[in-house]
């Protein structure tokens, strides 16, 4: 009946089943002047209507009837949408598309045959709304409002002072101090046309219950996180925060622009790319950059996620992308006090960052090695433009979900203020460490080798257990860890250590545990009197001292017997070495 009566006027129909006493006539063989008459207890379903006028207060008397029999009219044949029990329409994620269709083929359907502007001045007089531009002065974050109901409203005058003025019904208030920009100030009206299209049937609820104070709606600043635990005033708010979207950049249309413009540049997702198409979006659609950005996200094109990014709120960082797809639902981006709050509900991403193979930059966790992280010109460190490009390859993965809807409830009046840039993130979880972590983490141990090895090259201790001994402090391992690589007892490797002449088969299995260089293995079978001769086994032993990264002392034992030559060691574990 919403969509047909007018808004001083509603109809409300209610369905019950009742109980009642019928007495209905008795059949009887016999012809009498007086039928009997016997009382019988019946249920069935009921019809009753009210009219109510909203604008006098006043109600008509109910029209009552079985329901099957009830006369047919626009308000029982038409195909109402399903509604919760404040009457607010219950709309999942494939409802939205839907109703700012149907909103549009109503209203605007120039928007539906191309891609253009919406004008929401337009749209609200199409709908039978009034737009007033005023000033509410410089304490009040009230961006835009709308009435549903006859109002007394305090507005700036000229002068600047305040003035008391009257607000019919069906107004909507746009407050110049707060929609600084046009972009702002449609949405804004868009805003509060989709209140009217979507919760007109809530705010006549609150005021048939006397509640006058719920007759309006306002665009606020203050910013609220929503979750599925919200109440009717949440739900609607989080309803005309998502909705305008979608009225003024209709699905087919602007999907087919994004089409249209990633083939002129290619068909290539890169930062750049999607930057230039929220910038094009945004002109063409007269909306925001945040809100076209977000656009793309649900239109299926997730690498929008890495352009136009703010952190808290008003510090923008530059645009990211990844090499290959991207997976939607992702961000790479965190702020610390979100990360921190992370930290302490995820064991993954605590590992992750106490592993040392991260640092901060520009609100991402990115391998701290090259090519990802190199200096800027003031000496600090900032991500390289490789790293930017590669996303995936070098930072750690987040997944973010909730949205801002930017409302609040105070003073039983429904308030939606000014969003701020990222108002689609709420909560974050851990995606992933970077693909290429453990590429990064050997290239790091190399660099590390390569110093360890110039200095004892350098500064070459003069007895073989000096050498042994230096390797394992500088490389932090035990001689419990080195026993367990070479498969042996802690006695025994504790004897070779402390020895200045062990076998050069126990020398060479030492450099394999150890990742010993080649040419510092030849130094350390020196310095323990040993000497490599031109035979079967002393060139195998060389080749394997040469070969230390891509073995181990199990396998090296393997080689040895296949060349029927006695094994490095004798250890009684060494089928556990891996």
């Amino acid at each position: 009946s919403l969509l047909f009566q007018k808004l001083c006027s509603m109809a409300v129909d209610l369905i019950f089943t009742a109980t009642y006493k019928v007495s209905v006539p008795v059949k009887t063989d016999h012809e009498e002047s007086r039928i009997p008459y016997k009382p019988q207890v019946k249920s069935g379903c009921f019809r009753m209507r009210y009219i109510i006028d909203l604008v006098h207060q006043r109600c008509s008397a109910p029209i009552v009837g079985p329901a099957m029999f009830f006369p047919s009219d626009k308000i029982t044949e038409q195909n109402t949408a399903i509604t919760d029990q404040y009457l607010l329409p219950v709309m999942y994620a494939d409802d939205y598309p839907k109703a700012a269709r149907k909103m549009l083929e109503r209203y605007y359907p120039a928007a539906l045959r191309r891609a253009s502007v919406v004008d929401g001045t337009l749209l609200a007089q199409r709908m039978g709304l009034t737009v007033r531009r005023v000033h509410l002065g410089k304490d009040s974050d009230i961006q835009g409002r709308i009435y549903f109901a006859m109002a007394r409203v305090q507005i700036q005058t000229t002068r600047g002072t305040m003035k008391d003025v009257t607000i019919l019904p069906k107004t909507i208030l746009v407050n110049l101090d707060l929609c600084h920009t046009p972009e702002i100030e449609n949405s804004t009206i868009v805003h509060e046309c989709v209140h009217m299209f979507l919760h007109l049937p809530f705010f006549r609820l609150q005021m048939l219950g006397s509640r006058p104070f719920l007759s309006y709606t306002s665009r606020k600043r203050q910013k609220q996180s929503y979750s599925s635990n919200n109440g009717p005033i949440e739900w609607m708010e989080l309803q005309a925060e998502k909705l305008p979207a979608y009225v003024l950049m209709e699905e087919t249309n602007t999907r087919n622009e994004i089409e249209r413009i990633l083939s002129e540049r290619g068909g290539r997702r890169t930062p750049e790319n999607m930057n230039w198409i929220m910038e094009h979006l945004s002109i063409r659609f007269r909306v925001s950059r945040s809100m076209a950005k977000y656009r793309m996200i649900e239109l299926g094109y997730p690498e929008a996620e890495g352009i136009y990014t703010y952190l808290d709120g008003d510090r923008r960082i530059p645009d990211y992308g990844c090499s290959g797809a991207w997976q939607r639902g992702l961000t790479y981006v965190i702020s610390i006090k979100d990360a921190a709050n992370l930290l302490g509900s995820s064991a993954a991403f605590a590992r992750e960052i106490q592993s040392g193979c991260y640092t901060y930059l520009e609100g991402h966790f990115c391998l701290n090695s090259k090519p990802y992280v190199e200096n800027n010109y003031m000496h600090g460190k900032r991500l390289s433009a490789y790293a930017k490009h590669h996303t995936e390859e070098c930072c750690l993965a987040f997944t973010v979900n909730g949205r801002y809807a930017d409302a609040a409830y105070e003073n039983g009046q429904a308030a939606r203020k000014i969003p701020v840039k990222n108002k689609y993130l709420t909560k974050y979880g851990f995606g992933g460490e970077a693909t290429q972590k453990e590429k990064a983490m050997n290239n790091h141990k190399l660099i590390e080798d390569a110093s360890l090895w110039m200095n004892m090259k350098v500064h070459m201790p003069d007895s073989f257990s000096e050498a042994i001994r230096e390797i394992l402090n500088k490389k932090r391992i035990s001689q419990e860890e080195l026993a367990f690589r070479t498969g042996v007892s802690r006695a025994a490797v504790r004897k070779w250590c402390n020895q200045n002449r062990p076998s050069k088969q126990h020398v060479t299995a030492i450099c394999i545990a150890l990742d010993v260089r080649g040419d510092i293995g030849e130094e350390l079978m020196r310095l323990s009197n040993n000497v490599l001769h031109n035979n079967m086994e002393d060139n195998l032993l060389l080749t394997m001292l040469y070969a230390t990264g891509e073995l181990n002392v199990a396998r090296a034992n393997e080689i040895m017997l296949q060349a029927e030559l006695p094994p490095l060691t004798q250890g009684q574990d060494l089928d556990l070495i891996t």
